[in-house]
């Protein structure tokens, strides 16, 4: 009975005359991040700060901001939701212009309508989206529904970086004069290292030996927060450090 239910919904919701149905029933996964943390380093997920920049359909184009975990070199890419039967979160309570961080899957598979190998859908059993405004606000933790977003991301950086043990360490946060990067002994021969700021300007890269410490120079920063852009031939992660 609930598969012939499912089968008539999902007919339905092509002809365009279910708005509100949800027929999905899951646990709920958690927190934004608890589930940040079962997420990290997956195959195919993907963690950004991202801009909404236009909706289709039961979907949304976002702008990349910036990538926090995982790799996506587009700078827009299309999310969907739920078209009224799926397990995911509806889009349609976003506007143009919100500023969100969200936790994404890759799209390998598709079958519905318009959406295609390499799109993104958004988990709706959990938290998977925040908004992002002076500060961050959504169910963050299972007690925290706002946070600074220094220490929204700080939490969030130290959350990914347990599962990915060789990833370049950075110190000493906050910094002075000079920053050290700390290089594992990868399977590669370098790392490209490149400092932006938050707005995505470039001011310095480095290419880094691996297996040994490198010293940069801040002391010509300004104070705040900036980005430090790790990248291999396969992979790209970020690393935040505050110019004091």
């Amino acid at each position: 009975m609930r598969r012939i239910l499912l089968l008539v919904m999902m007919v339905g919701a092509g002809l365009g005359w279910i708005t509100d149905v949800q027929a999905c029933s899951c646990m709920d996964g958690g927190s934004f991040f608890t589930i940040a943390e079962k997420a990290a380093w997956q195959p195919g997920v993907l963690i950004v700060r991202a801009e909404v920049r236009d909706h289709e359909a039961h979907g949304m184009d976002v702008k990349i901001l910036e990538v926090l975990n995982g790799s996506e070199e587009k700078s827009v890419v299309r999310v969907w939701g739920d078209p009224g039967f799926m397990c995911r979160l509806y889009t349609n309570g976003f506007k143009k212009g919100d500023k969100l961080v969200l936790i994404l899957d890759r799209i390998e598979n598709a079958y519905y309508q318009d959406e295609r190998n390499g799109d993104y859908q958004l988990g709706g059993c959990g938290t998977y989206v925040v908004r992002e405004d002076q500060r961050i606000s959504g169910r963050i933790t299972s007690s925290d529904k706002e946070m600074s977003k220094t220490k929204f991301f700080n939490e969030l950086e130290q959350i990914m970086g347990k599962h990915q043990p060789d990833l370049a360490k950075i110190y000493p946060v906050p910094a002075d004069k000079l920053l050290t990067i700390s290089v594992p002994d990868l399977p590669y021969s370098t790392l490209s290292a490149r400092i932006i700021t938050l707005a995505g300007q470039p001011l310095q890269t480095r290419q880094l030996e691996v297996g040994k410490q490198h010293q940069i120079d801040v002391s010509t920063l300004a104070k705040g927060v900036y980005i430090i852009l790790f990248r291999t031939e396969h992979q790209f992660y970020t690393r935040r450090f505050i110019k004091q």
